[in-house]
């Protein structure tokens, strides 16, 4: 394979890997859910490498394992445990966030996390986490946008 030309590098940046890299923690704007408009509530993300994230993904992957070894079929699971266990895997997921309920700060912690989380008038915030985790480049430096 022959090298690009010149004029075609110089047209096309290059992507130097030293100028990414992984990072813990990304934070993730909250959408107004009528607009879409950004606004200034955020909340903070643990990345895929993030240990509160790793050990929940670990666990999960063993009990799957096991279940597979001991029966040789996917283990199906009940949709209501589903639920649980996305809402254990947001509230470990989330280190903090600034939110304000009621004109006054949310204090964060992993209780006021699972009832948001779990809050069915709530599930909009719930959505836009779901789909911020999943968002490689709110964990890179240099992209990391919400």
């Amino acid at each position: 394979m022959t090298n690009p030309s010149e004029l075609l590098t110089s047209l096309i940046g290059s992507l130097d890997l030293d100028d990414y890299e992984d990072i813990s923690t990304g934070t993730v704007t909250l959408l107004n859910p009528s607009t879409q408009a950004p606004t200034t509530s955020t909340i903070t993300l643990a990345s895929r490498e993030h240990q509160s994230r790793k050990q929940i993904d670990m666990a999960r992957t063993r009990k799957l394992r096991s279940a597979f070894n001991q029966t040789g079929k996917m283990p199906v699971s009940d949709p209501v445990d589903d639920i649980a266990d996305e809402t254990d895997y947001l509230v470990a997921s989330t280190l903090g966030w600034n939110l304000t309920q009621g004109g006054k700060q949310l204090a964060f912690s992993a209780d006021a996390a699972r009832k948001l989380y779990s809050d069915p008038k709530k599930q909009w915030v719930r959505a836009q986490v779901l789909a911020a985790i999943n968002k490689t480049e709110l964990f890179i430096s240099s992209s990391a946008k919400s």
